[in-house]
């Protein structure tokens, strides 16, 4: 087992994985198990009925469309009152700051913008072979990414499902890179071409390795099995995502969920691996795009059918059906982190989860909607409901929290005062 190590490349692979944690790493590392980021933010408003819990502290009631998080109770506090102060702004410009806080129309006509928190982290968290990875409803900049360089810059966001692929898993070289296209276009899977070493490697492992061997290759099946899926579609010319909508599966699915579900298991395949350690996702657009699933939830709740940007100003129980769903798919996610073991516990214990928007209805943004999730291993304590008065703490708190748990080496973001002691442990 001396010449095994986490950096093993599976042969016939075209690309260099790393392999998750085994115990037969282990005597020859004495590496700390490296934290990890994701960054979710929610378009337009939440339905605040649905969101915002009367009590307060560690024996709360969970609201409604809170409910898929059950399970996960211990392991996610819901913060209410956060806000940008000095970096506020109105409308559905929130993506552009929301992990900023900088005033980005400080000067009229004009959007500047600063390092947002993510880019911070990505610095501190590596070396790994992609420092970050934006996901979004549509590739772009703009309101499509939540990610802005040391220079202020838009990082693009990606949503092609083939291209966030080959980005988590790139080829030595261009003439590797060729091949790969080829075996896609084939549709070989790639466990086909890494079938040989997994057999090799597993000969040489106990049965708790070899579980989790199991374990990370269903990881990859499963991503392999949605992009399979979406093969057909994307051929007939719908590759990316646009404002005007998602339509990637057959009629009658639920696009959103089935786009939100491949976009999780990239981010638990990216972080098993350990390509990346910090991802943002825009779970959506600010004026869409216009989801059946609006109309379908409206029909259910007796209201009007409306587009994705009239309900984020009706609120009301349209939102809350969607809010649900997110929360399914943070649940999801939540679940996959947990199940996956690494050297000192699960994933979802060295993951700091920041899930939540800027906006609550017709444009109010003085109380975030904000949920932070997983992080035990970093010092974090969950379990409650940590309430603040409007416009006394600056979010940029709740970053300087996450980033100085994460062991970034920063005393200041942005607006920050001092870091959320009631969340530690």
């Amino acid at each position: 087992m001396s010449k095994i190590n986490r950096r093993l490349a599976l042969k016939g692979f075209g690309a260099f994985i790393s392999l998750p944690y085994l115990e037969s790493f282990a005597a020859n590392s004495v590496k700390k198990e490296p934290a990890r980021l994701a960054c979710f933010h929610i378009p337009g408003a939440i339905g605040s009925g649905g969101w915002f819990p009367k009590e307060t502290g560690f024996n709360y009631t969970p609201r409604s469309s809170h409910k898929p998080l059950a399970p996960f109770f211990k392991d996610y506090s819901v913060i209410t009152g956060l806000s940008h102060i000095k970096g506020a702004v109105s409308g559905h410009n929130h993506p552009f700051n929301w992990l900023t806080g900088h005033r980005i129309n400080e000067v009229p006509g004009v959007m500047t913008n600063t390092v947002s928190m993510d880019q911070v982290a990505a610095r501190h968290l590596g070396p790994t072979y992609i420092s970050s990875l934006a996901l979004s409803w549509g590739t772009g900049v703009g309101d499509k990414t939540l990610s802005r360089s040391f220079l202020g810059v838009d990082i693009p966001a990606l949503a092609d499902y083939k291209t966030i692929f080959k980005k988590l898993f790139p080829p030595a070289d261009r003439k590797q890179l060729a091949e790969m296209k080829a075996r896609y276009e084939l549709d070989k899977s790639v466990l086909d071409n890494a079938v040989g070493t997994v057999k090799d490697l597993k000969r040489q492992v106990g049965k708790a390795d070899q579980s989790r061997i199991e374990q990370y290759l269903s990881s990859i099946r499963d991503v392999e099995k949605r992009i399979a899926i979406k093969k057909g579609i994307l051929d007939k010319g719908r590759p990316e995502f646009d404002e005007n909508g998602i339509n990637l599966t057959p009629e009658g699915e639920n696009k959103m969920e089935d786009h939100l579900e491949i976009m999780m298991d990239m981010i638990v395949l990216a972080f098993q691996t350990d390509m990346t350690r910090v991802v943002t996702h825009v779970l959506g657009g600010e004026g869409g795009p216009n989801y059946e699933e609006f109309k379908t939830w409206a029909e259910k709740h007796g209201t009007k059918p409306r587009g994705a940007h009239d309900s984020y100003h009706k609120g009301g129980k349209v939102i809350e059906s969607r809010d649900t769903l997110l929360c399914e798919q943070i649940a999801r996610l939540m679940k996959k982190l947990q199940n996956t073991k690494v050297s000192n516990g699960t994933l979802l214990d060295n993951t700091s989860i920041l899930f939540g928007g800027a906006q609550v209805s017709s444009h109010s943004s003085s109380n975030f909607p904000t949920i932070l999730a997983g992080g035990k291993a970093l010092g974090f304590k969950h379990g409650q409901h940590l309430k603040f008065s409007k416009r006394s703490v600056p979010m940029s708190d709740l970053y300087l929290t996450i980033l100085q748990q994460l062991g970034c080496p920063v005393k200041s973001f942005k607006e920050s005062r001092g870091n959320i002691s009631q969340l530690l442990a």
